[in-house]
């Protein structure tokens, strides 16, 4: 139970008056209920959140980082880095009850790599970029999830009791959703490409391989800021990104959205070309700003999902010279692909690129008008 001062003005309330008070006091009758604490209520943004949030793991039970290390055999020394991989505070006393039980079983499961052998810096860069992606993936849901249940004049205890059941609709399905998609991607990445004998016999990664990169990206976006608000800014990022997966069609690889910027990868460089040749395409017929694009080709490696080498930061340099509208190719993709079908090509020079050595000869490549 708790007294009419802690939930008064300066307490659960907030200072809230009239109305939104009433509402607020109907909510915390109810949270403490459903057996939520004073303090949880406190600490909380949005009490009306907390058994949503409950639904998906937050139990409110806090262990210490040492309970954690002697129950699932982990050193504390391991456990601290695991927990700052996934974005978790660092605890300087390991006696103090201060980590949420599930947050710190989380980290634990990293555990399952390095029990197969993975090394321990592998292991860490993986359960950061796993959570890059999932935080990602967490802020959709969110913005997915309130839309379902925000709507004109809902009171704060309807918010509470739609998204909770929301919540308990959703949480036996997301483990299997995210494992069968996790298993998707993870077969296109065993088959993106053979290890080479020579890879096999060195006994090391897939080294440095010939492959064509392409960046687009939205013309004068800067300047779109100023003029749109920030959700209509959003959308055009958003179908920009959209467009980008749908004219990525194998061998060539949709890698990453940048804000108002996409990247492609392909082995094939005339797959490549063809593909943000569509892009340009279906962003004009979905009446988006000009995109520039920029295309080059030469060895680059692959490595957690992004790419790095000299194609990549020609590419990127050619973007950002090409006019609006226009698709410019660095010479050493023109070399690769200036007989493949379908495609034609102007000559436009050689130019210094920022960053770049030596002079890039650069061309415009099209399709032939109709």
């Amino acid at each position: 139970m708790t007294d009419d001062s802690d939930i008064g003005d300066g307490g659960l309330a907030g200072g809230l008056v009239g109305a939104a008070r009433r509402e607020r006091d109907e909510l915390i009758a109810w949270l403490l209920e459903q057996g939520f604490s004073v303090d949880q209520i406190r600490a909380s943004a949005t009490p009306a959140l907390l058994p949503a949030v409950r639904s998906i793991g937050d139990d409110g039970q806090y262990v210490s980082a040492r309970e954690v290390a002697e129950s699932t055999g982990v050193s504390l020394e391991l456990l601290q880095g695991l927990q700052n991989a996934i974005g978790l505070p660092l605890i300087d006393d390991p006696d103090a009850a201060v980590l949420l039980r599930a947050d710190a079983l989380a980290a634990t499961r990293a555990k399952v790599f390095l029990d197969m052998g993975v090394g321990l810096e592998e292991t860490v860069a993986l359960m950061r970029a796993i959570m890059a992606s999932l935080g990602h993936v967490a802020a959709l849901m969110r913005e997915a999830a309130l839309k379902v249940v925000l709507r004109p004049r809902a009171t704060e205890l309807e918010l509470a009791e739609e998204s909770q059941e929301l919540a308990n609709q959703a949480a036996p399905h997301l483990g299997p959703m995210l494992d069968d998609l996790l298993r998707v991607e993870m077969r296109r990445a065993f088959e993106i490409g053979a290890v080479t004998a020579a890879e096999r016999a060195a006994g090391e990664l897939p080294g440095a391989r010939e492959v064509t990169v392409g960046f687009a990206d939205v013309v004068g976006f800067t300047r779109l800021g100023e003029a749109l608000p920030p959700e209509q800014l959003h959308r055009v990022a958003s179908l920009l990104a959209k467009l980008a997966r749908e004219a990525a069609v194998a061998p060539v690889r949709f890698i990453k959205s940048i804000g108002d910027a996409v990247m492609f990868v392909s082995p094939e460089p005339a797959a490549l070309l063809n593909a943000v040749l569509d892009l340009a395409g279906a962003a004009a017929a979905h009446e988006l700003p000009p995109l520039r694009i920029g295309v080059a080709s030469g060895p680059a490696i692959g490595r957690a999902g992004d790419w790095f080498g000299r194609p990549v930061n020609v590419a990127s340099r050619v973007t950002a010279t090409a006019p609006p509208g226009a698709v410019l190719v660095a010479e050493s993709t023109h070399q690769a692909a200036a007989d493949a079908p379908g495609l034609r090509w102007w000559p436009q020079g050689a130019r210094q690129l920022k960053g770049v050595s030596g002079d890039v000869r650069l061309f415009r490549v099209a399709r032939p008008s109709p």
